[in-house]
């Protein structure tokens, strides 16, 4: 019996934010979830594409969420 190679140790890279993509949201029906194309940055500058994966309630609670923040900026464009 072998045993696999030691994980090569490395210091840990930090998100330092996540941003929507340019794209469709999709939902699967089957699922009962949508996806949102996301882009991942990294504190070192580097990136990656993934999707943020929705469940019923999270999309309810984003859509509430986005509406309070949509009238917020809304308020503060016309003050």
């Amino acid at each position: 019996m072998t045993t696999p190679p030691a994980a090569a140790t490395r210091a840990p890279v930090f998100v330092s934010q996540v941003v929507t993509r340019r794209r469709d949201v999709t939902y699967d029906a089957r699922a009962e979830q949508a996806a949102v194309p996301v882009t991942v940055c990294f504190r070192d500058g580097t990136r990656a594409e993934s999707l943020l994966v929705l469940d019923p309630d999270a999309m309810a609670s984003l859509l509430t969420q986005l509406e309070r923040a949509t009238d917020q900026r809304k308020k503060t464009r016309s003050a």
